[in-house]
């Protein structure tokens, strides 16, 4: 019984991970039809409003603890802004596959080193062989031997390295906030709070002019809204805490090779050499850091916040 239990949510584990990796394509496939902020504000929107029926039906309490709290959200809420115009902007430029790639696999590399820096520690044998294995993906993924930095605006890599920063800074606000809240009260206030704050930055757009886009664009803002945030996560979290957030965080690496390959299979681009090595080099990166970090029998924020940018 406990077997069959365990592959189901092994199961779930993987349907979301696919999910997030997915969101790649699918946010590349509309990029260019709207205004980065007109396209975040109705995510926003779309997700605080799937989040509730879930929270219904967790019976989750929605009252934030105290002023701290608010403040936290509010800062999440801000931060999950930038992350989505630099993830919009990066996608306008670069291909999807490579930057679903160096995202999901520099953010807890980010993660990582700010962690350690606020926390003035010097990393561990291991820990610097894991962070140079790392830079060694990273220099792989945006290709620096060709020497040309303006190739890294015109690929849109500058936004992804952004993307993967802000995301870094985001991870460590909701480690801090999910010992205070859930993280799904969470979510469903950032995305509230966000979807108010970015009307107001959309709103020298038409906002309503969305409704001229065909169905295609529809579909894949639910997909980003409904099934890759709402969906996933709750079933990351809920998976998860069966099955410990180490196990669970294994699954994580399963949405870069998800994005690299989606991108190949709706949008055609072809997997390059050094985005598979690189990659490959960034993931054994975050497994070196993480399986040292566990030896200490430490919860960082690298550890428990692993989460993916989508």
């Amino acid at each position: 019984m406990f077997q069959n239990q365990s592959i189901k949510f092994f199961i779930l584990l993987v349907i979301a991970m696919v999910s997030w990796g997915f969101a790649w394509p699918s946010a590349k496939s509309i990029v260019g039809t709207e205004p980065p902020i007109v396209i975040v504000f109705w995510r926003f929107l779309a997700t605080a409003l799937s989040l509730v029926p879930v929270l219904i039906i967790r019976k989750e309490s929605i009252a934030l603890p105290d002023k701290k709290g608010l403040l936290q959200v509010v800062i999440g809420a801000v931060l999950y802004t930038i992350y989505n115009q630099f993830f919009l902007l990066g996608l306008s430029q670069g291909l999807a596959g490579a930057g679903g790639v160096l995202v999901t696999t520099m953010n807890p590399i980010f993660t990582y080193i700010l962690v350690h820096t606020f926390q003035r520690k010097l990393p561990s044998g291991k820990e610097f062989i894991g962070l140079f294995i790392g830079l060694t993906g990273g220099f792989l993924l945006l290709k620096i031997w060709e020497g040309d930095w303006t190739l890294l605006f015109q690929s849109g890599n500058v936004y992804f390295l952004l993307c993967a920063f802000s995301w870094a800074i985001l991870s460590m606000n909701s480690h801090s906030t999910g010992q205070r809240m859930s993280p799904m009260v969470y979510s469903f206030y950032v995305f509230s709070i966000g979807t108010v704050l970015d009307l107001f930055l959309a709103f020298p757009y038409d906002l309503g002019g969305v409704m001229d886009n065909d169905w295609n664009f529809w579909v894949q803002l639910l997909y980003l809204s409904v099934i890759s945030t709402t969906f996933g996560t709750t079933v990351y979290f809920y998976a998860s805490s069966r099955l410990g957030s180490r196990t669970a965080s294994s699954f994580i690496f399963l949405v870069p090779v998800t994005a690299l390959f989606g991108s190949w299979i709706f949008l055609g681009e072809e997997p390059k050499l050094s985005t598979l090595l690189g990659g490959l080099f960034a993931i054994s990166s975050v497994i070196i850091l993480n399986r040292t970090q566990g030896k200490k029998e430490e919860v960082s924020a690298t550890e428990e916040e692993l989460e993916v940018p989508n």
